[in-house]
């Protein structure tokens, strides 16, 4: 759609909204057809900045789910912070932003034992979107368990209880989809049900053979979805396999030229050779940079990255460089982008960080039972062995703890 086409709707829709009404000219006036023309013109082309110089005081409102051990602190892009007191079960925070600037709102300082989540709302453009923002506390203890009976076994196995080195997850609010990498198949979980309900890549949920064709899959890792479509990539295979849904036969193939080629070609535009995990934030890309021990931030469409994690410069490259802390992360494998905040997978360390806002340190840490200097493996409620995958609904925190052949939910 054309700016010019979009203005002249824009135009004609005002037209229609204010029969009778007097015409006013001034463009500054927010009364007036120019103004209303102008504003939503300038929020469809990604124009960030005040119309008008019209700076008002906004509030952004929400309620909080959880907040039951200690208090925290939010945060918004101007800067402006609050405290909120453990028990709270809501919160208004005051914004001062010109009509048309978009809003964020993150959580500057974590509350003990637990950690909270922005799950909705959590940006927006003033004046829409700053009632209804949903602030949920999770546990650092996991609640349920996919491929395990209970929380101290890690078998694996075949079946719709079981897996064998699941490698990543996906949560969309209605159920969850799971790799389940060493039986060649896409599991999928509805609700909260813990026991298999559908799979792609096998016939039934008792086989596990690998394959290539539009119905077989060999060693799948990560995964993508959208409303209605569901990506899988299929490492063994060297490609990537697009499904309609819960459809067992994939429609579209990539990096291969049709459904029954698999092998590792040269360098080309069309071929993959199993790059690892990205994510898409708000305003840039993250990539996992495994071999260097660090994830990566481009901002908007550059391809020259701004920030790392788990590295303290872009030069360096070692595990831990040289200790372990909530800056340094060894072999990661996942990350997943939230309501602000940056999840990382911090596979050969044994847990998952929690980076707030922009921060590069990291403000919360799983698997260790909150120590930021330990990398121990085990099978509980609270610890991992090798997670490597990270998704995130209203339902809760799902870590994919791939050794232990098990996905935890906090």
């Amino acid at each position: 759609m054309t700016s010019r086409f979009l203005s002249f709707l824009i135009s004609f829709l005002w037209i229609c909204i204010s029969c009778g009404k007097p015409k006013i000219s001034n463009p500054c006036d927010p009364n007036s057809q120019s103004f209303f023309n102008n504003l939503l013109l300038k929020v469809s082309v990604g124009d960030i900045s005040p119309y008008c110089k019209m700076d008002t005081s906004f509030s952004l409102n929400g309620t909080i789910v959880g907040l039951s051990t200690s208090g925290m602190i939010l945060r918004t892009n101007t800067g402006t912070e609050i405290s909120i007191a453990a028990g709270s079960t809501s919160f208004s925070i005051p914004v001062s932003l010109g009509l048309g600037a978009r809003y964020t709102l993150s959580i500057a300082s974590q509350p003990s034992s637990i950690v909270c989540i922005v799950h909705s709302g959590w940006e927006g453009v003033i004046p829409a979107g700053i009632t209804g923002i949903q602030i949920i506390c999770h546990t650092t203890t996991a609640n349920r368990v996919y491929g395990q009976l209970n929380f101290n076994s890690n078998i694996n196995g075949i079946g719709p209880d079981l897996l064998n080195s699941p490698s990543n997850v996906i949560a969309d609010g209605k159920g969850i989809y799971l790799s389940d990498f060493g039986n060649n198949r896409i599991l999928y979980y509805s609700g909260l049900n813990t026991s298999a309900t559908g799979v792609i890549g096998q016939t039934d949920l008792i086989s596990n053979i690998s394959g290539v064709s539009t119905t077989e899959i060999n060693q799948p890792r990560g995964l993508a979805k959208d409303l209605y479509e569901l990506y899988v990539a299929d490492s063994g295979n060297y490609r990537a396999l697009y499904f309609e849904g819960l459809y067992s036969a994939a429609s579209r193939v990539y990096g291969q030229p049709d459904f029954i080629s698999s092998g590792l070609t040269a360098p080309a535009s069309d071929s993959l050779g199993g790059p690892y995990a990205i994510a898409r934030g708000s305003a840039g890309f993250y990539i996992v940079d495994n071999g260097n021990n660090r994830v990566l931030y481009y901002p908007g469409t550059s391809t020259t990255a701004t920030r790392v994690y788990g590295q303290p410069d872009f030069v360096s490259s070692n595990p831990n460089n040289g200790f372990i802390g909530a800056g340094t992360l060894n072999s990661p494998k996942a990350v997943f982008a939230f309501g602000g905040d940056l999840w990382i997978a911090d596979t050969f360390n044994n847990r998952v960080l929690l980076f707030s806002g922009i921060n590069t340190i990291a403000s919360k840490v799983f698997g260790q039972n909150g120590s930021f200097t330990s990398s121990t493996n085990n099978t509980t409620a609270s610890t991992f062995f090798q997670p490597q995958g990270i998704s995130i609904d209203q339902n809760g925190i799902y870590i994919v703890d791939t050794v232990n052949n098990r996905v935890l939910v906090f």
